[in-house]
């Protein structure tokens, strides 16, 4: 088949890029013409398809923006004749029979929705996260979960200034969501594809067409060979207090006899090293931001692997690559947690913003015999099998495809 695949960053920045990419090369593999369309950075990787990449636009979050910008990238968010007239010529080029998008609202603009739809040309939409229902794509308020925008009511993203504490700033991406929900956006959509049963089963309850949601979980690759179990607590991830970095740290007080690795840079991490020096932390080791190959190695030292998430998780990748791994997860009982994490049996579960019972739950992890860390281990490489498989991913991908095609 002829695929178009598009997302708003073309280079590995999180885990949607990372679906997003992975998914153009394995579908390659299996011999579909993949076409590629995305915005133009310099962090980006080849693409024959550059030429048709739209111009770098600013985010809508974590960027102070002048007042004409702000205006451009405003209007942006509705309409660009920049995206219509690039996604006009790509398919022109390419006739694509199917286009799937990933993370493509604000800089991809709501343009090309309907400039696809006008072209008539199916699409397929990857739910990576809870954008289709919060406009600061994160359900979180204050470090606490929060569903207030429920039955449309983004007007609380302005109250709360969920995006970057700034007003102008939550008011346009209340403005954005109340112009997917009056324009019909988000019907433009043949199929969801949702990477966890929490997933599926939000946007359902938020109002979205069961019929028109699909299970395709995220794929993991198992090695055949099964790693050493290694002798640290690890934390790999961005210093931001919604992946509950501060619970974490709270907890380590309370674990100095165990080795720990910190990776990662982020918003909090001056309050990261403060912390480590106030509480005199000789056991933690905090790397800064790691490249990929620097990743593995940290993994593989891991006999644990903490994600002490705050908001809701959706199918974690770091989650999946650890299990796959044969390394224990102690995660938060939250999103799509405890699909991946059963308690005891692939890892251990800790109640959110509970310091004690993220503690108490490493404790545990890291006082298991090798014998037992090994059982957890194979527990979780096993399940990772079993539902997470990459012919699995593709096999179905290729049944939305046909369907929405055909259809």
């Amino acid at each position: 088949m002829r695929i178009l695949q598009a997302n708003k960053f073309f280079y590995r920045r999180g885990g949607a890029e990372v679906v997003f990419l992975n998914t153009i090369k394995g579908l390659r593999t299996r011999g579909h013409e993949v076409i590629e369309f995305s915005m133009k950075r310099k962090e980006n990787l080849p693409s024959d398809f550059s030429a048709y990449f739209i111009p770098t636009l600013p985010e809508l979050t974590g960027t102070s923006l002048d007042g004409i910008t702000a205006l451009a990238t405003f209007g942006h968010l509705f309409h660009s004749n920049e995206v219509i007239k690039k996604i006009r010529a790509l398919s022109l080029a390419t006739d694509p029979q199917v286009a799937h998008l990933h993370n493509v609202t604000h800089q991809l603009s709501a343009s090309i929705f309907t400039t696809l739809k006008k072209l008539k040309i199916p699409i397929v939409l990857t739910v990576h996260d809870v954008q289709p229902m919060c406009p600061s794509h994160r359900m979180i308020v204050d470090h606490s979960v929060c569903e207030r925008c429920f039955q449309h009511k983004y007007f609380n993203c302005v109250r709360y200034r969920c995006i970057d504490k700034s007003c102008t700033k939550s008011a346009a991406g209340a403005l954005e969501m109340y112009y997917y929900w009056l324009r019909g956006i988000w019907k433009m959509v043949d199929k969801f594809i949702c990477p966890s049963e929490f997933m599926l089963n939000k946007m359902v309850e938020w109002g979205f067409p069961k019929n028109k949601m699909v299970l395709v979980r995220n794929p993991a690759a198992v090695p055949e060979k099964y790693p050493s179990l290694g002798d640290c607590i690890v934390y790999l991830g961005r210093l931001h207090e919604e992946k509950g970095i501060k619970i974490f740290m709270q907890a380590l007080p309370h674990l100095r006899q165990y080795p720990v690795i910190i990776a990662g840079n982020g918003p909090e991490s001056v309050w990261v090293d403060n912390f480590i020096k106030q509480y005199s932390l000789t056991n933690v080791h905090r790397t800064g931001w790691v490249n990929n190959e620097r990743w593995q190695q940290i993994l593989h030292a891991a006999r644990v692997m903490v994600v002490p998430s705050l908001f809701y998780e959706n199918c974690s990748l770091t989650i999946l690559e650890a299990l796959s791994l044969g390394k224990i997860v102690v995660a938060t009982d939250r999103g799509g947690n405890p699909e991946l994490i059963k308690d005891g049996v692939t890892g251990f579960l800790a109640k959110p913003e509970n310091v004690e019972s993220l503690q108490q739950a490493i404790k545990k992890a890291m006082m298991l015999s090798p014998e037992e860390a090994k059982k957890i281990g194979e527990n979780g490489r096993k399940y990772v099998k079993e539902n997470h498989s990459e012919e699995e991913y593709y096999q179905k991908l290729e049944e939305v495809y046909q369907e929405v095609v055909k259809n």
